[in-house]
């Protein structure tokens, strides 16, 4: 059934399952145009083929995150040791091959200090690294797959959400049954804790592209030196929709990924970027191979 549906309307669904990896396949449809069991083909067939990941991602500081940074690597040599070795870093949220000087890029995601510097001079000592250039985020604007640290109180955690957290972590589409009955509550008990979790931003049941090896949806990394106060720039640059956009400090005043279904298409964008009033600069950078894409996940809870 899912050859009987259009490219576009494939798109369609699976964005809709990006912004929410629990939405059902009956919203879906309606919301797409499409009959459920079309839904429930396209996804399955997605799934299958590892187009799209479903996870929940879990707000930093629930997990003990607190600095966060970018950071471009040169490396002499073979790229593919260095690159190994940033996978296997726990900090790593995110190593790709890129175009340009820098051979490699990550970000890194860490506890309190001194953690960042130590973790920064970790991949500085890797075997072929010769320079990496860091930008320290001060604030992360947007991030699609993952959720947004607030300034609002947060939401006590008790040991029933922990373990609905847990549970999500390797089922983001359980039941709310199939919940209750892992964590001793009724059905309408685990929908009730579910939905206070995702309304209250400690977790966000997300669909991830699978973008390892040879993504089919090419993404560029900006790099964005301001001529104005960030906060004079930042609603212009959100308005692009970009899946990541964080204020910094370091080697640029903002980083963003942006995506786009052509290159033509991520061209334009860049172009526009470059025209903005008060952006004095735009370096961007392909992702050639993303290795790594983890957001939110972790067994700490």
């Amino acid at each position: 059934m899912a050859g009987n549906v259009s490219s576009e309307a494939k798109q369609e669904v699976l964005q809709e399952l990006r912004d929410n990896g629990r939405a059902s396949f009956v919203h879906i449809a309606s919301a797409v145009g499409l009959t459920r069991h079309q839904v429930a083909s396209v996804v399955q067939s997605a799934l299958a083929r590892d187009e799209i990941r479903l996870k929940v991602s879990v707000r930093p500081d629930v997990l003990g995150i607190e600095r966060f940074a970018y950071l471009q690597i040169a490396v002499s040599g073979p790229a593919q040791p260095v690159r190994e070795a940033l996978t296997e870093m726990p900090e790593t949220a995110f190593v790709a091959d890129v175009t340009g000087h820098f051979s490699l890029d990550a970000e890194i995601r860490v506890g309190p200090d001194p953690s960042l510097r130590n973790t920064i001079d970790r991949v500085l000592q890797l075997p072929g690294v010769t320079v990496v250039r860091s930008s320290i985020y001060e604030a992360i604007i947007t991030n699609r797959f993952s959720p947004l640290q607030t300034s609002t109180t947060p939401l006590a955690l008790d040991s029933v959400d922990r373990s609905i957290i847990s549970f999500l972590q390797n089922d983001v589409r359980a039941t709310y049954r199939e919940i209750g009955n892992a964590t001793r509550l009724s059905p309408s008990g685990a929908r009730l804790r579910v939905e206070r979790l995702i309304a209250s931003g400690i977790i966000k049941p997300v669909g991830i592209p699978v973008r390892t090896g040879n993504p089919t949806a090419p993404t560029l990394g900006i790099g964005i030196q301001a001529g104005v106060p960030v906060k004079e720039l930042s609603p212009q640059l959100t308005a692009f929709d970009p899946e990541f956009l964080a204020i910094a400090t370091g080697a640029y005043d903002f980083i963003a990924t942006i995506s786009a279904p052509s290159a033509g298409e991520l061209a334009d964008i860049v172009e526009k970027l470059r025209c903005l009033p008060g952006v004095s600069n735009v370096d961007s950078w392909a992702n050639l191979r993303i290795v790594k894409e983890q957001y939110g996940e972790s067994d700490v809870l």
